[in-house]
């Protein structure tokens, strides 16, 4: 079962998404797939950046 956050693609990097939370690592293809899995997982949240790690 995928968690939001795995990524099975082979060309996936990670990306620290910074929230009203604190921070967040996501995998996925592009930054526009971090946050839609991100927000998909954590609707109430805000997030202020995303950064490639």
């Amino acid at each position: 079962m995928m968690d939001g956050f795995t990524s099975y693609e082979g060309n996936a990097v990670m990306w620290c998404v910074y929230h009203n939370r604190g921070t967040t690592y996501v995998h996925a293809t592009s930054e526009a797939i971090a946050l839609q899995r991100f927000m998909a997982k954590y609707p109430g949240y805000t997030v202020s950046k995303i950064e490639r790690r």
